[in-house]
């Protein structure tokens, strides 16, 4: 566990960045730190790790003071996850990653092992490895640095804004990603974002940080989003909040209609290919537009609503883990089991 006490930065010239900080992070969870430019967001991170050294009050490591502990060696046992990847443009990606397992005086056929091994973990391909960061996507140079921070099975990994440069579709896959990792290998996460859609997707509990590193509020994501802690929380979560809500709470409550009763909806017949998976929804006109859909048992009711409004028959159509279409939903059913079901879903399975 991470524990910061009476943690505090003042710079030189007068300059408050962290007032004095208490905060505890607990192991094996996601602990997300949001807010505006220059709350302090950064400066509580690189704390940790002895980039930033407090001016006063502690930060402790498993109960250890980090001050006592020698900066390279408390640096090579964190992983530390930052914007634009940082890789060394004249190593090739398996050499990036095993950076850490180098400078541990692992040899160098165990080092390239296990970054062979952490690519696949992160989703690359094998062929990966012997690419230069230039000859890489910007999605592709993030999962590189999450492995490289993983290169040493380190118990705790900091990630400042790491997927901040990215387009948004690369941006949710990477989100994802590092949801599943998490949900395998279950590491003390302190991560920095000013996204706060981000924040709730990602944290079991989301820090909402004022100026000066002061916690304005400290909640899971459900609490955060339902009862934000006064007017200027209100304002930082946006006017959109209960859609966000949504992404928290489980689809498996929506009544689906049967596929017997639902495939023909006024104007539009569902389509389904040759395994029964939704191919479409066709007009009397013969023109074919998609059919939304989504999983009962696995997603949200956000997806389940996303599905039934960008549908052309506004149904949504329910299909089971093998992706065959069940049944169908609309906007009324998805909105009638919000209502009745006001329980955060725990989708990350943790």
């Amino acid at each position: 566990m991470i524990r910061f006490d009476g943690a505090a930065k003042h710079h030189p010239d007068g300059t408050v960045a962290v007032a004095g900080l208490d905060l505890d992070v607990p192991a094996g969870r996601i602990t997300v730190l949001v807010g505006p430019s220059g709350c302090g967001k950064t400066t509580i991170l690189r704390m940790v790790n002895r980039m930033v050294e407090p001016t006063s009050g502690r930060v402790l490591l498993d109960g250890t003071d980090v001050t006592r502990l020698p900066a390279a060696g408390l640096r090579r046992g964190i992983g530390y996850v930052i914007q634009q990847a940082g890789l060394f443009p004249h190593r090739r990606v398996i050499d990036n990653i095993a950076t850490v397992p180098y400078l541990l005086g692992w040899d160098r056929r165990k080092a390239r092992a296990r970054a062979a091994e952490l690519l696949e973990l992160v989703g690359l391909a094998p062929e990966t490895a012997k690419r230069y960061p230039f000859q890489l996507s910007g999605g592709q140079q993030q999962r590189v640095g999450v492995a490289r921070a993983l290169a040493a099975d380190p118990p705790v990994l900091l990630m400042d804004e790491p997927f901040s440069a990215v387009d948004p579709v690369v941006r949710a896959g990477l989100q994802e990603e590092l949801l599943r990792l998490q949900g395998e290998l279950n590491k003390t996460v302190l991560f920095v974002t000013h996204d706060i859609e981000e924040a709730v997707r990602l944290g079991d509990q989301v820090v909402v940080l004022r100026e000066h590193g002061e916690i304005a509020q400290l909640a899971d994501p459900h609490t955060l989003l339902t009862a934000p802690a006064d007017e200027s929380v209100a304002a930082f979560l946006g006017r959109d909040r209960g859609l966000r809500g949504l992404g928290l709470r489980s689809a498996a409550g929506v009544a689906v209609r049967p596929l017997a009763d639902t495939s023909q909806h006024g104007d539009w017949e569902l389509l389904l290919d040759a395994d029964g998976r939704p191919a479409g929804w066709r007009a009397t006109d013969g023109a074919a537009h998609p059919a939304p859909a989504f999983h009962p048992g696995g997603d949200t009711l956000r997806t389940a609503l996303d599905a039934a409004v960008l549908s052309p028959a506004g149904l949504a159509v329910a299909v089971g883990p093998d992706g065959r279409a069940v049944g169908t939903a609309d906007r009324a059913a998805v909105l009638a089991a919000l209502a009745d079901d006001h329980r955060p879903v725990s989708t990350r399975g943790r």
